[in-house]
């Protein structure tokens, strides 16, 4: 059997990539920084990952798992000179580490390693230069929703819908095509979650936050709620289409998106979607570039607008990291946030017509 090593025993690891690693035909070895965590994992070989659905509920058992603690330097180097394939899902920050702890391990057999990670191509960004030829890079972009879990167990809950897309341009092919696996143009792929999921998510939860919503589920079972997500979804959708020059059918891909949200089981929290907005709103990012690829179009940007309304007229102090945003980008007007954040000078007039000033 092929052995994979994968990187981070969280809810993600657990929940959803040693499954599909299994499906796989991989022996799984979870490697953490959590010694009670891996000790569990060694105890008892095996947790429950349960999916739940708009109209599903299903549960599978995930069996014949190991754990070895990070510090134990010795056994981690032997066992990456076995493995097949190297995963993470850590926090972008820590991949490179990881990768060099990969290149490090003496090996003659040509290695895999994918990061699971929510960033941009966080495989071959974060790799490491070295003339070792026998690992390859392949970006993925992951897409799973976790809710909030009992950190004393190892079974997990995760949502019923689940999608790993692998850069189509590396000729390896180390999971095999299924209805969560698929390899596709990545630079495509990665843009459309960012935009339409994480975009709309973004604008949903300071939506929900002016209106003193709880969870996401909460908006779109709300009548203006879902008028807004919806015309969100067009807009953000409208964008897509502009960036990648296609004519890709998006409506089931909008349809689904809407699903998953309104479940709420998932107990999906607005605060903390809300939060990081420097980043969230910052330049060439989920809220930024699509709203300028629409304004250099002459697109419909109302529901932009209105978030960017609603976050200039608020004080969120609730939310993590929204006061510091307020006191750096918001203190003036939306010119300043408009030039001086965006450094978008040539459409500045176009954006104060259609945004405000």
């Amino acid at each position: 059997m092929k052995l994979a090593i994968h990187f981070g025993a969280g809810n993600i690891g657990r929940g959803f990539i040693a499954p599909v690693l299994q499906e796989n035909n991989y022996e799984v070895l979870f490697v953490d920084v959590n010694k009670d965590l891996i000790e569990q994992i060694n105890l008892n070989k095996g947790y429950k990952v349960s999916s739940i659905g708009l109209n599903a509920f299903t549960e599978v058992f995930v069996e014949n798992i190991r754990g070895l603690i990070l510090d134990d330097k010795e056994s981690l180097y032997k066992k990456l000179s076995e493995a097949d394939l190297i995963t993470t899902s850590v926090g972008p920050r820590f991949v490179k580490e990881i990768s060099n702890l990969a290149i490090k391990a003496k090996t003659e057999k040509i290695q895999t390693f994918i990061a699971f990670e929510n960033m941009y191509r966080a495989s071959t960004t974060n790799s490491i230069d070295s003339n070792q030829s026998k690992l390859v890079f392949i970006d993925a972009v992951v897409d799973k929703i976790v809710p909030p879990q009992n950190e004393n167990s190892l079974n997990v809950t995760v949502e019923e819908y689940g999608s790993i897309i692998l850069d189509e341009s590396i000729e390896r092919r180390p999971l095999n095509e299924s209805k969560i696996v698929s390899y596709s143009n990545y630079e495509h792929e990665f843009y459309k979650k960012l935009w339409l999921l994480n975009g709309l998510h973004l604008k949903l939860s300071y939506f929900g936050l002016s209106r003193n919503m709880k969870y996401i589920h909460e908006i779109l079972n709300n009548k203006d709620g879902l008028k807004f997500a919806e015309k969100s979804l067009n807009a953000l959708s409208k964008a897509y289409s502009l960036f990648s020059n296609s004519s890709e059918d998006l409506e089931d891909f909008k349809q689904t998106i809407l699903n998953r949200f309104s479940m709420p089981e998932i107990q999906d929290e607005v605060i903390r979607i809300a939060r990081n907005p420097d980043i969230k709103f910052s330049k060439d990012e989920r809220f930024e570039r699509p709203l300028r690829l629409l304004i250099s179009a002459d697109e419909e940007v109302n529901t932009f607008k209105e978030v960017l309304d609603i976050i200039f007229e608020n004080d969120f102090e609730q939310v993590e990291g929204f006061t510091e945003f307020k006191n750096n980008q918001l203190f003036k007007d939306k010119s300043y946030l408009y030039n001086e954040f965006w450094k978008v000078k040539n459409y500045s007039d176009k954006y104060i017509q259609v945004l405000g000033n």
